[in-house]
């Protein structure tokens, strides 16, 4: 009896295995009434529908990527949307929607293009030293690209920062034209990438808004056409490293854990790779920066430089590290890496070249100069306390720097020589700047300032370019401020492709000029 019972129980059992093979195995396909059976999408997926004419039919996809809803049914027809994800990869792809109507099955062939892959162009890349004799004078498209949404870093929001939105003017072929015939040979582009132009991904690995990246390229495009360098940046970027990389909090400084150092680091390499990877096929006229102004809020950070140059290093170092990872041309590309809070003083004492992510070759090192700030515009903008001259045969009644002129200039132009170009390292001064104003208060000189205002960019020029220093003039666009007492720093006026600030560039083409005797 037991041995009956034991047959009994594994004929049933081979019974119920058949019967569930029987149900994964894809039915053979019957004679339905489907509108198509066949659809094709691009790399952006999409969605698509199809009918099944008879009566109410059920269906289902065989792939992750591909999903079906039923939208209408009746005792007539069935319609479905099939949703097709993007394809990120280079490889084609292939899936079915199972259609069943009545017992009798059908299919819905789907295929799927994969990205289009560049053709790998290789270039010679000469060193970091023979492209900075080349690069002088520099000019920024500042106020445009990196305008961001503070307040969503790292979300799926699509785009928030607007490229018109601290500025009026879109960029153009001839904008960028009338940048080369006033005299510049290099472009720095200021970029925010995960301040408003995520599209997916998380806060480790974000996906760059492909809109937005196409338009970054283009305007690389622009200046590449026109055979001017470019330094391409991640710039302030609503402050997710070059504040939060450093401090927990905005507000009041808060040391920052190794664990949160390490999240920044995971970040700013995938960034990197993302940009490296979109930008491989650019030649030695294309230059990365990895950050832009490290620590730069004064009220948090200007006692702590010392203390945080080490985690600065290590930002600089990882940024090279994911770019030089990405291989092909950026294995040769020349790097920017930044000083402390971009500090002249502060970059040659915390952070000399023996402390640089690689050898001298393909290096170059980053710093800012605004001073004097009350002649510069970086601190008080006008009154009594504002410098309207500069230079020692400029001085007026008043309104003279108490500090911050040649001699000023020239020792910390000298540090940066000994520290860095001596050593194979060129520097770019990647923002300086000095405001035209508009004179209105009484005993004032006009021709004083102005002449101070092209005095001081024509020496600031001639002194760097003599030390192998780049210097990129700041340009908002702010044709208008011009005008007034306050001042503005803009040298192209954009909406008409001129040069409107005559005597910052009067002046940056003498020293220029002087430097090359």
């Amino acid at each position: 009896m037991k041995k009956t019972l034991s047959l009994l129980f594994m004929a049933l059992a081979m019974v119920v295995v058949a019967c569930s093979d029987d149900e994964k195995a894809a039915p053979a396909p019957g004679n339905l009434d489907i509108t198509t059976q066949a659809l094709t999408f691009d790399t952006e997926g999409g969605t698509s529908q199809f009918t099944v004419n008879g009566g109410m039919a059920f269906a289902r996809s065989n792939a992750d990527w591909l999903s079906v809803v039923r939208e209408t049914a009746n005792k007539n027809q069935s319609t479905f949307t099939v949703t097709c994800e993007k394809n990120t990869s280079a490889e084609a792809r292939e899936g079915e929607i199972v259609v069943n109507l009545n017992g009798v099955y059908n299919y819905v062939k789907v295929s799927q293009a994969g990205v289009e892959q560049e053709e790998e162009h290789t270039y010679t890349f000469r060193s970091a030293r023979e492209l900075a004799a080349d690069m002088y004078p520099g000019w920024n498209l500042g106020n445009t690209l990196e305008t961001c949404d503070y307040n969503n870093l790292f979300t799926n929001n699509g785009g928030l920062g607007s490229e018109t939105g601290w500025q009026g003017t879109q960029t153009t072929q001839a904008v960028i034209d009338a940048v080369k015939a006033a005299g510049f040979k290099s472009v720095r582009i200021p970029v925010a990438w995960l301040a408003g132009h995520v599209s997916g991904g998380s806060e480790a690995d974000p996906v760059i808004d492909a809109t937005w990246l196409a338009r970054v390229k283009q305007i690389v495009d622009y200046c590449i056409n026109d055979g001017l360098y470019v330094v391409l940046n991640d710039h302030w970027d609503g402050g997710w490293i070059e504040v939060l990389g450093f401090s927990s909090d905005r507000s009041s400084y808060s040391a920052i854990s190794e664990e949160q150092i390490n999240a920044r680091i995971t970040t700013l390499q995938s960034l990197w790779t993302v940009l490296a990877k979109a930008f491989r096929n650019y030649d030695e006229h294309l230059i990365f920066a990895g950050l832009n102004e490290p620590f730069q809020e004064y009220n948090l950070f200007n006692s702590r430089h010392a203390a945080l140059t080490p985690i600065l290093i290590r930002y600089n170092k990882a940024f090279v590290e994911a770019v030089r990872a990405t291989g092909g041309n950026n294995a040769n590309r020349t790097l920017v890496v930044q000083g402390p809070s971009t500090n002249i003083s502060s970059s040659c004492q915390y952070m000399p070249a023996s402390t640089l992510p690689e050898a001298a070759g393909k290096l170059m090192v980053e710093v800012h100069y605004y001073d004097p700030g009350q002649f510069c515009g970086t601190f008080s903008a006008t009154g009594s306390s504002a410098y309207y001259y500069w230079g020692s045969a400029n001085h007026g009644a008043d309104h003279n720097p108490t500090y911050g002129e040649e001699a000023y200039m020239r020792g910390l132009f000298d540090n940066l020589q000994t520290t860095y170009t001596s050593q194979g390292y060129p520097v770019i001064i990647g923002e300086y700047a000095a405001l035209q104003r508009t004179l209105t208060e009484a005993g004032t000189d006009q021709s004083k300032h102005d002449a101070s205002v092209k005095y001081y960019y024509r020496t600031l020029n001639y002194e760097a370019a003599i030390r192998g220093i780049v210097p990129f003039a700041w340009d908002t666009n702010d044709v208008a401020g011009l005008g007034k007492e306050s001042g503005s720093s803009t040298i192209i006026d954009r909406a008409n492709a001129a040069v409107k600030g005559t005597n910052a560039m009067e002046g940056i083409l003498e020293g220029v000029a002087a430097a090359k005797k």
